[in-house]
């Protein structure tokens, strides 16, 4: 396992070593057996696919799920690639049970996730350029897009996006220089907070594109219209799935370091 998860005071060379490796949090030496546990995760992440949490805006059979409390986590444990591979598998799992209905609005569910994992893996595999230029990429893209209602009622669609940034990059820099535990409930709660955002918009970039250019299932002044009413649910459900969802992390996380680390886990401390 990568020294991403390190207890204070771990100065050692070694230590050091593993801090500016940039592996994923799980580490298997056998990629047969990181696929088998990439399935595993797939298939719990699967299993909360098909629990409801709160009904997409546009309907069409899809829903919020619980699989959006774990989803940063997927890019956590397994880094970008294989959390995202793992999460985009969970999803297509639940297409063929019939709980993400295919179309403009599943395919932002999946696009949503996929951004969501992405971004939380490069923050976990000390990638962290990469991990604040996805989200950036993605705001920049949804301003740019000619579609996109940028202002409601005078505020920035993408206020919170934007200042999500802020402690997301805070962490990465004081994980960088060794002042932070990966570990940390701050860490993981300013990394979950962002990745969902990121996915958040995302989501919402991938299905105006469709439902509006593609499948032109809404004119465009229909969409301009949906906008500002989900506008203020979206923070409120993004923070909701990152408090749960970090109180999900903190002890996975922490347990696997435990496990990688069997001789020292008597005398873990993580940083406060």
């Amino acid at each position: 396992m990568t020294g991403f998860l390190f207890p204070e005071g771990g100065s050692d060379e070694s230590v050091k070593t593993r801090t500016a490796d940039g592996g994923p949090v799980l580490r298997l030496k056998r990629r047969t057996a990181l696929v088998a546990a990439a399935s595993v995760f797939a298939a719990l992440y699967a299993i909360l696919g098909t629990i409801p949490v709160s009904r997409l805006l546009l309907g069409s059979g899809n829903f919020l799920t619980a699989s959006n409390f774990v989803t940063p986590l997927a890019g956590m444990i397994f880094g970008p690639f294989v959390g995202g591979f793992a999460a985009v598998v969970g999803d297509i799992l639940d297409v063929y049970a019939g709980y993400i209905v295919l179309g403009s609005t599943g395919a932002s569910v999946i696009a949503a996730d996929l951004a969501t994992v992405v971004t939380a893996g490069l923050a976990y595999t000390g990638r962290w350029k990469a991990a604040l230029a996805v989200p950036v990429a993605v705001i920049v893209l949804y301003w740019a897009d000619p579609i996109s209602v940028l202002f409601v009622g005078g505020i920035p669609f993408t206020w919170l996006h934007m200042a999500s940034l802020v402690p997301f990059a805070a962490v990465l820099l004081l994980a960088k220089a060794g002042k932070m535990s990966k570990l940390n409930p701050a860490f993981v709660a300013s990394v979950t907070f962002a990745a969902l955002l990121c996915g958040q918009l995302t989501g919402t970039l991938v299905g105006q594109e469709l439902s509006v250019r593609v499948y032109q299932t809404l004119s465009l002044q229909t969409w301009q219209a949906i906008v500002p009413a989900f506008f203020p649910l979206y923070p409120v459900e993004r923070t909701v799935f990152t408090v749960v969802g970090t109180v999900i992390s903190v002890p996975v996380l922490r347990a696997i370091w435990r496990r990688e680390h069997p001789h020292s886990a008597a005398d873990e401390r993580v940083r406060s």
